[in-house]
């Protein structure tokens, strides 16, 4: 098992504290001068560089709520307990604007993080006095890590955005095409992988910081989603871009640094934080929040998904009472109940606690909603709403074996036997067969299959491996089918009170915060908003 981290966060306060002027919130992206230190603070020692970028990390344990709303909230997977007329009840019933507070909140983290990460390079460049070049150059890579880490965020939320990566850059800024806000997240990304180590080569006290296996992990998704949603684009272009996201991949699986667990629970399992098929973890732990006299790990993830602990009430967020994901399910599938479940044990009763009514008492549920079970801390679930301390996954290793199969498929416009191959790992491991056998296992995926199938296939797979990790959204955008899927789902056809019926082109894209654009004209509005200029549909022929 792999040691945590707490350091990182223990002392991101510490550090807000050390260089506390400088790290205020830029959420007019007007960053000034105010972000650079005084000769007085510059970093004088490793320890004081290490300090130094703990609070580009910090902030994302504020955004575990964000992000699951933003991605998970808003398709036909996930329904809301909360008020219909606060910000995440609004999300659920897509009917949000520019003032919504997670749009809000997001797109002001992105670039509160990304004027952190600039103050970050550019204090360590050149490296002071007292810090040690190998030092300034992880710390540097870190830094970059992470500024395409929320650059990646807001390219796939809002499409063209601001590229900020000077101090003080950020005074009336432009929305870049996305060609260009990909160009720098790879060229960010490439250059952390050069400086990073590996995560074997990090000592206890600094595990769940950024990796060389994790930008290699990001190249690999971001290559593949670059090539998948830019328009403009050649197809030589694109040709390039998924063979690298394979390139990529396979640089991750050849390390040796990662493995499968055998057991899906262990991915969420505390007593395995930060295990083998982990690569990239927001960490939480009991006193890891940044909130003033908050005790918790501050992981809202684990709160939304039982916030009403053991009764059958509608938490912040559940699957739909349609059961399709529950019920889609193949037999023998050790995901299933990792991921939904309409019973849990409850040690105080000594019994399961069934969440759902019987109404005719023939023991099967007629009505009720199941739970999301991965942010259930099962040792112990009674205390898992309020303690919130369990990691967030963004990474891990069944993701670059799917990254991997879908990159060959589309490049080649066929799969290989290398993308069956990977493919199956995945698959394996869900029914409990030998990963890495020679010969066929019986749930394998059969041979034979075309493009098309080959891609219905891995949009499937995702939808069983990843519910509930911040991706479905973010999936059935770069494969164009968004509007389709959710407009189809059982959910918005048999259940209109959670309007997933009137999911529309214009949700392809959130909208730009409207104080944002009070603040700089020269943000423009996304299509089919208030204040949008644009008249003709940009995404109909996506679908």
């Amino acid at each position: 098992m792999r040691h945590n981290f707490h350091y990182i966060y223990g002392v991101a306060a510490a550090a807000t504290l050390s260089f506390g002027t400088l790290l205020t919130s830029c959420e007019s992206l007007d960053q000034g001068n105010p972000s650079r230190l005084s000769e007085t603070s510059i970093p004088k020692n490793d320890a004081d560089a290490k300090a130094l970028v703990n609070a580009v990390y910090a902030r994302d344990i504020e955004l575990a709520t964000t992000y699951m709303y933003l991605t998970d909230l808003t398709t036909e997977t996930t329904v809301s307990g909360e008020n219909p007329n606060g910000g995440g009840g609004m999300l659920g019933l897509l009917n949000w604007d520019g003032t919504n507070s997670y749009i809000v909140s997001a797109w002001s983290s992105v670039y509160t993080c990304l004027a952190r990460a600039n103050d970050v390079i550019d204090r360590l460049s050149p490296v002071p006095s007292g810090v040690s070049p190998e030092i300034a150059s992880r710390v540097i890579g870190e830094a970059k890590f992470l500024r395409a880490y929320y650059l990646n965020y807001a390219v796939q939320f809002w499409g063209p955005v601001p590229i900020v990566t000077e101090v003080g850059g950020g005074k009336d800024a432009v929305r870049e095409p996305e060609s260009k806000v990909y160009a720098q997240i790879v060229s960010d990304l490439e250059d952390a992988a050069e400086r990073l180590p590996e995560v074997s080569q990090y000592g206890s006290a600094d595990i769940g910081r950024a990796t060389r296996g994790a930008a290699n992990a990001a190249l690999a998704k971001v290559y593949l989603t670059w090539a998948q949603v830019d328009d403009d684009l050649t197809e030589a272009q694109r040709h390039e871009f998924f063979s690298k996201s394979v390139q990529y991949a396979q640089k991750v699986i050849d390390s040796g640094e990662y493995q499968l667990e055998k057991n899906y629970r262990d991915n969420w399992n505390n007593k395995n934080r930060n295990g083998k098929e982990s690569i990239f973890a927001i960490q939480f732990y009991l006193g890891s929040s940044t909130r003033d006299n908050d005790p918790s790990g501050n992981n809202h993830l684990c709160h939304c998904s039982f916030s009403t602990g053991f009764s059958v009430s509608l938490p912040h967020i559940a699957p739909g009472p349609d059961n399709t994901l529950r019920d889609s399910y193949l037999e023998g599938d050790q995901r299933k109940e990792v991921t939904v479940v309409d019973s849990l044990w409850h040690p105080s009763t000594g019994d399961y606690f069934h969440f759902y009514f019987d109404n005719d008492g023939d023991g099967k549920k007629e009505s009720g909603f199941s739970r999301y079970n991965k942010y259930i801390d099962q040792d112990s679930p009674e205390t898992s709403a309020s303690d919130r301390a369990m990691n967030r996954t963004v990474l891990r290793l069944a993701e670059v074996y799917l990254v991997l199969a879908e990159s060959i498929n589309e490049r080649d416009g066929a799969p290989n036997q290398e993308a069956y191959d990977a493919f199956n790992k995945v698959r394996r491991r869900a029914f409990r067969e030998e990963i890495n056998a020679s010969d066929q296992q019986p749930h394998d995926l059969q041979q034979g299959l075309d493009y098309n199938g080959f891609r219905d296939a891995i949009i499937q797979e995702r939808s069983w491996e990843f519910t509930l990790e911040q991706k479905h959204l973010l999936d059935l955008k770069r494969w164009k089918i968004l509007v389709k899927t959710i407009k189809n789902s059982k959910l918005a056809t048999d259940y209109p009170e959670y309007n997933k019926q009137s999911i529309d082109f214009r949700h392809y894209r959130f909208p730009i915060p409207q104080a944002q654009r009070d603040i700089n004209p020269n943000l423009w509005q996304n299509y089919g908003y208030s204040g949008s200029t644009i008249a003709a549909n940009p995404y109909k022929g996506r679908e």
